[in-house]
């Protein structure tokens, strides 16, 4: 059987050819015209991204940074606990998108996961920021590996099956790069709210690159911040689930099979990674993922102590900038897409974000053209770092949802949730496993020492290598990766207009 899947699957491109859209049916033409979203729609969907990218943001930046210079935690322990997280989650998100595929529940097969997963996350977050004062070494490495495994759960229990929705909203080719575009902008709008609230209101004044300890090294700013930022991320999901509420029967499985088959979820999860063009996507998404947390880890270690930016405020406005870069970006991508094929859009953006983030060890430093302290002119590269960068988050998703549609061909069945299901699990397994590696490496490469502000000249050294060099390798690594995928626009097309054939060899036909 997998080999006849195999087969059909690489035989396909041979034998289908997009017709022009005149020789379209009817009916077909009515039913694109429908995939067109109302604004209204679009918008309550997209807020939910902000779930995913305000936690992503805050660990990121934060997690590694409070707890081995703020409580003292050793990085390698840090980098344990997400590394377990890691395990956990390679287990519960392709289930979570599997078991939401097949499930016919009243609520909806997506929208029952999400309104548990979106009242769990506030909760857990703030219980991350907020361990009690009392706890340090084993029992605060318990604190943190319980909590996040509470994150990662109602996480993958909200977005897993939202991304799956995003697929099933539109069937058309460009109303989906459209409906990524609104989740990616209110993704980054949220982050961007979040970057300035923490150093304008969890983190003012102070001087880190000075010898007295800035603000970023007081427990109450993590304490609050996880106060405002689990209220915004349950809020954010409770409207996405509501103001979706109405496509509920829109998701609800046509697989009838469902309830009789036994359960083969290991079957799906082969047969999704059999995708040649899924797994081209996914391996080179997972490095960039990889690549974005390790610079966001060391981000603060790295205005801290290279670059030497002088205040809180100062760091605001240069994570700011990057996500107005993105935010502008959004809408350029999105235009962009409609002329160019979507996998060669991701690969220029990729790679000339990998060129941007080498810049930041090579220009930035003493010595060096920009030297120390120049916050002006981090905040510009930062900016056109997310300019680039946005182009990742509108696309990939997209093409994801075109990913579905060549495998509903091959399978005969809707599996949005497996596929989004893989793909959270390798942003999942992407940020773990450079968290780990980052806490290691700051350990062992840099020689970091825990809770202390002042820090060697090689270990500021090795710092700026780990932001700068290691990502940027990683990213030029996954721009060349993506070239040989083949889902383009064509094929897109091809596919889609087999589909609609068949549906109109099976209807009744009346006497």
């Amino acid at each position: 059987m997998a080999d006849a899947t195999h087969s059909i699957q690489h035989s396909a491109p041979q034998v289908l050819t997009a017709t022009p859209a005149r020789e379209v049916a009817h009916d077909d033409n009515a039913r694109l015209v429908s995939d067109v979203l109302p604004l209204r729609l679009k918008l309550a969907y997209g807020v939910g991204a902000s779930c995913e990218s305000v936690k992503t943001f805050a660990f990121g930046l934060f997690l590694l940074f409070y707890y081995t210079s703020v409580l003292g935690l050793p990085g390698t322990l840090v980098g344990v606990a997400t590394a377990l997280g890691l395990v956990w989650d390679s287990a519960i998100d392709p289930l979570i998108g599997f078991a939401s595929d097949r499930a016919r529940w009243r609520l909806g097969r997506r929208h029952g996961l999400m309104l548990v997963g979106g009242l769990g996350m506030g909760t857990s977050f703030f219980a991350i920021f907020s361990p009690p004062a009392t706890l340090s070494g084993a029992t605060l490495f318990g604190w943190l590996l319980v909590t996040s495994l509470c994150l990662r759960t109602s996480n993958s229990l909200f977005m897993v099956p939202y991304y799956a929705l995003g697929a099933e909203l539109s069937q058309d080719y460009h109303e989906r790069t459209t409906i990524s575009a609104f989740r990616a902008g209110c993704a980054l709008f949220g982050t961007l709210l979040a970057a300035g609230a923490s150093f304008g209101l969890f983190f003012p004044g102070g001087q880190p690159g000075q010898s007295d300890r800035g603000s970023q090294f007081d427990p109450s700013g993590y304490v609050a911040m996880g106060v405002a930022f689990g209220l915004f991320m349950t809020a954010a999901a409770l409207v996405t689930t509501a103001g979706t509420w109405s496509k509920r029967s829109q998701s609800q499985t046509d697989d009838r099979r469902g309830d009789r088959e036994p359960f083969r979820f290991f079957a799906a999860f082969i047969t999704s990674m059999n995708d040649r063009a899924f797994r081209i996507l996914v391996t080179s998404a997972g490095l960039f993922f990889l690549a974005t947390v390790i610079n966001a880890s060391l981000a603060v270690h790295y205005l801290t102590y290279y670059a030497a930016v002088p205040s809180s405020g100062s760091f605001s406005m240069f994570f700011v900038a990057f996500y107005i870069g993105a935010l502008l970006g959004v809408p350029s991508w999105t235009r962009m897409s409609k002329r160019v094929d979507k996998h060669r859009v991701y690969c220029v953006a990729m790679l000339v974000t990998g060129i941007i983030m080498a810049a930041a060890y090579w220009l930035v430093g003493e010595g060096r053209l920009l030297g120390t302290g120049n916050v002006v002119a981090l905040s510009l590269g930062n900016a056109l770092a997310g300019y680039f960068a946005s182009a990742l988050w509108v696309i990939v998703p997209s093409m994801i949802a075109d990913v579905t549609e060549q495998d509903e061909l091959t399978t005969g069945r809707r599996r949005e949730g497996t596929f989004f299901g893989i793909y959270s699990f390798t942003q999942q397994a992407a940020a773990g496993v450079a968290i780990l590696a980052t806490g290691v490496l700051v350990d062992a490469f840099a020689a970091l020492v825990p809770g202390q502000v002042a820090q060697s000249p090689a270990t500021i050294n090795r710092l700026a290598l780990l932001f700068s060099q290691l990502p940027a390798s990683l990213l030029i690594a996954a721009s060349l990766m993506i070239l040989p995928y083949g889902l383009t626009r064509q094929r897109v097309a091809a596919v889609k207009q087999e589909l609609a054939r068949r549906v109109r060899r099976t209807r009744p036909t009346t006497a």
